[in-house]
């Protein structure tokens, strides 16, 4: 008899994943928020690029140009975030490349404007 597709739930020699099973890992959910933040900026920029196609002129420009703002900025932001989490968390490595990260694109960003 085969094991696959029958339909008849789960398979008992599997352990149970619930949270009172011993494999139940409680830090499975710890990127959740950032996880949801991408998916934000993402739909946020999906929004502002389909409305900066549609609208015409320089409203639709400024759309535009807030959904790239959006597509940069929101890395940026995810980074900044990990480098704070790696600092409470006691890791100042990987911490300080997150902080070098955001300095080489503030030094871009700062010869550009000059």
């Amino acid at each position: 008899m085969s094991r696959q597709g029958s339909g008849s739930g789960p398979d008992p020699e599997l352990p149970d994943p619930s949270p009172t099973s011993p494999i139940h890992d409680p830090r499975a959910g710890r990127f959740q928020p950032l996880v949801r933040s991408s998916r934000f900026a993402v739909g946020v920029a999906l929004v502002l690029a389909l409305a900066g196609t549609a609208v015409p002129g320089s409203t639709g420009d400024a759309l535009d140009a807030a959904a790239i703002a959006v597509v940069v900025i929101a890395p940026l932001l995810r980074v900044a975030w990990l480098a704070q989490r790696w600092f409470r968390r006691g890791d100042p490595r990987f911490g300080l490349v997150a902080l070098g990260v955001l300095a080489v694109v503030g030094a871009a960003v700062a010869v550009a404007a000059w």
